[in-house]
């Protein structure tokens, strides 16, 4: 029996190097793991472990330098139970926040906070000739979300100094704020400027999985060729060089239930 026991106990020194090869994971051996979960950023100079973790350098698939990325990660995730605490900053910015993932595709979001060059935020539904400028702030206290719908949330972002660069000018927009929270999977959101810029806004959204709906008023405050172009990009404009903001698709839940 001699050769039983000593399988048996090479599978228990296996299992046992397995176990501490898992609990002290380097981060590195784990990078192919972090980038299949971030949907294709680019980690560099890993350090530390799986489990508590820094990236030096963190970047998008097409090279834009994000930052430095801090992490603590629950060890249940082995057992699909994500638990996730970062921390990302950079020159664009800040963003940190806590995630959990338990069974199926649910997630919660506590204690999301960033700050960002509202440029960094830019993407593909922005036309390449208009640049946001400003900074913008957010705090996410808490948000369930069911792929990659919330179900319920509470978010206050503001954007600061708000402005556009566009073909014909700068368009200074003063402070802009957006509230958004969600009830039983039903999204409402509104943004309004604080008075100071050349475009007063006030417009309301209300959206679930099976439509939406906004409507709203842009009213210049100034005459301005440049302020006029964009304006107009959002819809008719009327002779006092407002526009209104009527739009709907699919069965759209009402702005005020």
């Amino acid at each position: 029996m001699k050769w039983f026991r000593r399988i048996a106990l090479a599978v228990a020194l296996l299992v046992a190097a397995a176990g501490l090869f898992y609990w002290f994971m380097p981060a590195s051996v784990a990078v192919p793991f972090l980038a299949a979960r971030t949907h294709g950023l680019v980690f560099g100079d890993v350090s530390g472990s799986l489990w508590d973790g820094r990236a030096a350098r963190v970047a998008t698939a097409d090279g834009r330098e994000l930052g430095t990325l801090n992490w603590q990660l629950g060890r249940g995730v082995i057992l699909g139970r994500l638990r996730l605490d970062f921390h990302l900053e950079g020159r664009a910015g800040r963003v940190e926040g806590h995630v959990e993932r338990g069974d199926g595709d649910r997630m919660t979001w506590t204690g999301f906070d960033f700050r960002l060059d509202a440029a960094a935020l830019a993407g593909p539904a922005l036309s390449a000739e208009l640049v946001p400028m400003g900074v913008v702030e957010g705090r996410i206290p808490h948000a369930e979300w069911q792929g990659n719908w919330p179900l319920a949330l509470n978010a206050a972002i503001d954007w600061r100094k708000a402005a556009v660069r566009t073909p014909e000018g700068h368009v200074a927009l003063g402070d802009i704020g957006i509230k958004a929270r969600s009830d039983d999977g039903v999204l409402r959101a509104t943004v309004a400027d604080d008075g100071t810029g050349s475009l007063a806004t006030d417009a309301a959204l209300a959206a679930s999985p099976l439509g939406w709906r906004m409507q709203g008023r842009l009213v210049p405050r100034v005459a301005d060729t440049a302020l006029s172009h964009l304006i107009a990009r959002f819809g008719p404009m009327g002779r006092d060089g407002t526009v209104n903001l009527q739009r709907k698709a699919g069965l759209a839940p009402t702005i005020n239930p």
